[in-house]
C-alpha cells in the first residue's frame, strides 16, 4: 500500500467516524429531552394518583417509574460512553494524519528528562524534543511506556538478538491496526480519569510498603475484647451482670483500637484510590485478556501473562476490588463509626488487605510492564504503518557487509522535499571524508545516516529503500556549542567530544563504532585546523569501526594517497543569475568548487 493510498483511506474513516459522533450526539441530545420529560410527567402522575390509589399502588408506581428513570440514564450514560470512546478514534485518525504530513503542532509530545551529558549521540540526531523522532513515533499514553522507547532509541550499545526480536515483534503488530487503535482509546480514556487520583506508579509504591508488623496481632486481641463486650452486653441485658462491666469492657477495647490506629489510618485513602485505578484499568487488562492473538507468536508471548486460567485480571481485580470496597466504609461517617465501636472492621480489612497486597502487587507489576512494553511496541508498528514506503533494515553479523544503503534519507524531511542517497562501505574502505560548499546537505546527510542507524537498532523501518547493516556502537559530534557553565569555549568542547572518541574507538570489547563528525575542528584557524584534521584522520584510519567525517578543507582530499581507508565524497551547488541551487546528491571524489564568497557577494558584502 502506498503512502498516498493509505492517507485515502484514514481520511475516509476521519470522516465516517465524524458523522458516526453527529449521529450518536442527536441521540443524546433527544434523550436529554426524553429525560426531562419523563420526569416531570412521572411527577405529575404520582401526583394524580397520589389523591386516588392505594398507598401500596402508589408504591409500586413510584418504583416503576424510578426503575425507568435510571434505564433511560443508564442507557444515556452508555451512549455518552460510546461518543467519547469514537472522538477518541477521531483523534488518533487525525494524528496519523498529521504525522504522515509532519504537521507538528498537532503531534502530541511528551516533555521527558533527558541526561544528555556524555552521551554518545543523543544531542546530534534530532532524536529527542520538539520536532523529533521521538515526537513523531511515540503515541503511547503511558510516560512508562514512552520512557520505554526512549531507551531503546538511546540505547548505547546494541545487540543483535534484541534488535531482532524487537523487529520481529513490531512487524507481526503492523497489521494489528485496530488492536492498537483499541488499546489507545481505552488508555487515552482511563489516563485522563487519572486526575486528581493516584498513578499507576504510586499504586505499585503503596503495594510495595514493608509488611505492617504486630498486625495480626492486633486484629485478634481487638476481635477479643469485642467478643467480650458483646458478651457483656448479652449479660446485661439478661440482668446477670452490671454495666460496669460492659463500660469498662468496651473502654479498653477503643483505647486499644485508638492506640494501634496506625496500623489501619491509611486504609481508607489507599483503598479508595487503588479501587479507582482498578475500576479504570480493568478496561485495558480486560482486552489485553481477550484478544486472541492467532498465529502472533511474540504477541502471544506478551499476552500470556493476562490470558492465564490462573492469574487472569479479571479474577484478581474482582477480588480486590471487592475487598477495597468493603474497606472504603469510611465514605459514611456514622455507619463506619457504628460498625466499628462493634468490631474492628478496619483493622481487620486492614489485615485483608495486607494479605492481598504481598499477592497481587507481583501480579499488577508483571501486567504493568507487558503493557508498557506494548505501547512501546505499538509506537513503533504504527511508525511503520504510516509510512508504507520505508524498508525493514536487515541486520547481520558479517563485518564485509558493514553498511548499505540504498535511497536512504532523512524521516524528519517532508516527502516532497526530501532527496535520498545511495551510501555503502566497502572492505578497507571505512574512513569517508565528505567536503561541500556551505548549505550543500553534508550534516544533513551525517545525521540521515546516524538516525537510520539508531532506527534499525531500536527495531522500526528506516527511510531507505533497503539498508544493510552489521551492529554498530554510534557516536557523532554535530552540535558542538559552548559550555558557559564549565568555561569551555566551543573549541575546547569539541576537543573534548574527540577525545572522548578515540576511547570509545579504543574499546574493543564492543561493537565497532560507527562515528560522525561534522566540520572537524571548525573554532580554530585554518593552519593548525588542516594539521589537526590530517592528524586526527591518519589516526582513526584502520580502525576498528566506520567514520564520516566533514570538512571545508579542500586541501584534506589530498590525503586519500596517504590513508588507503579513505574515500573522498562531496556535495555541490549551482549558481545561475545570482541564484543558488542545491541539488543535496551524493557524488564520489573531492568537492571541485567553494561558494562562500559566492554567497558573501550575493548578500552586498565586499569580495
Amino acid at each position: 500500500m502506498t503512502k498516498k493510498i493509505l492517507k485515502s483511506r484514514l481520511e475516509q474513516n476521519s470522516a465516517r467516524i465524524s458523522r458516526r459522533i453527529s449521529k450518536l450526539k442527536g441521540v443524546s441530545k433527544q434523550l436529554s429531552r426524553i429525560r426531562i420529560a419523563y420526569f416531570i410527567v412521572s411527577i405529575i402522575v404520582l401526583y394524580l394518583l397520589s389523591s386516588v390509589l392505594s398507598d401500596v399502588i402508589f408504591l409500586i408506581s413510584l418504583v416503576l417509574l424510578i426503575t425507568g428513570f435510571i434505564v433511560l440514564v443508564d442507557r444515556h450514560q452508555k451512549i455518552e460512553a460510546t461518543i467519547q470512546r469514537f472522538e477518541e478514534l477521531l483523534r488518533i485518525k487525525k494524528e496519523h494524519l498529521a504525522r504522515m504530513d509532519l504537521r507538528w503542532d498537532e503531534i502530541p509530545r511528551k516533555e521527558l528528562k533527558l541526561e544528555v551529558e556524555n552521551h554518545p549521540f543523543a544531542s546530534d540526531l534530532d532524536l529527542m524534543g520538539e520536532h523529533s523522532v521521538f515526537q513523531l513515533i511515540d503515541s503511547s499514553i503511558y510516560t512508562e511506556s514512552a520512557l520505554r522507547l526512549k531507551n531503546w532509541l538511546l540505547q548505547i550499545k546494541p545487540a543483535a538478538n534484541d534488535i531482532h526480536l524487537r523487529q520481529a515483534k513490531v512487524k507481526e503488530l503492523v497489521p494489528l491496526q485496530m488492536f492498537r487503535d483499541k488499546l489507545r482509546v481505552l488508555g487515552a480514556i482511563t489516563h485522563s480519569e487519572s486526575r486528581n487520583a493516584w498513578n499507576n506508579q504510586e499504586m505499585l509504591a503503596w503495594l510495595r510498603n514493608p509488611p505492617k508488623q504486630g498486625l495480626q496481632k492486633a486484629v485478634i486481641i481487638s476481635a477479643i475484647l469485642a467478643a467480650c463486650n458483646i458478651l457483656f452486653l448479652s449479660l446485661m441485658l439478661a440482668r446477670i451482670a452490671s454495666p460496669f462491666f460492659l463500660m469498662t469492657s468496651l473502654v479498653c477495647y477503643l483505647l486499644y483500637y485508638k492506640f494501634n490506629d496506625r496500623l489501619y489510618s491509611d486504609l481508607f485513602d489507599a483503598a479508595f484510590n487503588i479501587e479507582k485505578i482498578l475500576n479504570r484499568f480493568k478496561g485495558i487488562l480486560k482486552h489485553l485478556e481477550s484478544f486472541r492473538a492467532g498465529d502472533t507468536t511474540h504477541l502471544s508471548n506478551i499476552l500470556e501473562v493476562y490470558q492465564s486460567e490462573q492469574e487472569r485480571p479479571s479474577k484478581v481485580i474482582k477480588s480486590a476490588q471487592r475487598l477495597m470496597s468493603r474497606a472504603a466504609l469510611q465514605a459514611n461517617q456514622i455507619l463506619w463509626l457504628i460498625v466499628n465501636v462493634c468490631v474492628p472492621w478496619d483493622m481487620y480489612y486492614a489485615w485483608r488487605i495486607e494479605k492481598m497486597r504481598q499477592s497481587i502487587e507481583p501480579k499488577l507489576t508483571k501486567w504493568l510492564d507487558s503493557f508498557y512494553e506494548l505501547e512501546a511496541l505499538n509506537s513503533l508498528a504504527n511508525f511503520a504503518m504510516l509510512n508504507p514506503e520505508f524498508s525493514w533494515p536487515e541486520i547481520n553479523d558479517a563485518s564485509n557487509n558493514a553498511f548499505s544503503a540504498q535511497d536512504l534519507g532523512h524521516p524528519l524531511i517532508p516527502d516532497e522535499a526530501r532527496i535520498s542517497n545511495d551510501f555503502k562501505v566497502h572492505p578497507n574502505k571505512d574512513l569517508f571524508l565528505i567536503t561541500g560548499s556551505n548549505m550543500a546537505g553534508k550534516s544533513t546527510f551525517l545525521r540521515t545516516v546516524g538516525v537510520n542507524l539508531v532506527l534499525a537498532f531500536t527495531g522500526a523501518p528506516v527511510c531507505a529503500k533497503s539498508l544493510n547493516t552489521q551492529v554498530f556502537r554510534v557516536f557523532s559530534s554535530i552540535n558542538i556549542t559552548d559550555s558557559l557553565d564549565e568555561g569551555y569555549s566551543h573549541f575546547y568542547t569539541e576537543v573534548r567530544r574527540l577525545r572522548y572518541l578515540l576511547d570509545e574507538l579504543a574499546d574493543i570489547e564492543s561493537a565497532p563504532l560507527f562515528f560522525l563528525v561534522d566540520e572537524i575542528y571548525r573554532g580554530t584557524n585554518n593552519r593548525e585546523r588542516y594539521i589537526g584534521s590530517a592528524a586526527f584522520l591518519k589516526e582513526v584510519a584502520g580502525k576498528r569501526g566506520v567514520g564520516m567525517i566533514s570538512s571545508h578543507d579542500l586541501e584534506l582530499s589530498k590525503l586519500e594517497s596517504e590513508i588507503p581507508q579513505l574515500v573522498n565524497l562531496h556535495f555541490v551547488e549551482s549558481i545561475k543569475n545570482n541564484k543558488m541551487s542545491f541539488e543535496y546528491t551524493l557524488r564520489e571524489g573531492p568537492c571541485p568548487s567553494t561558494n562562500a564568497l559566492e554567497i558573501m557577494k550575493m548578500e552586498g558584502l565586499p569580495t
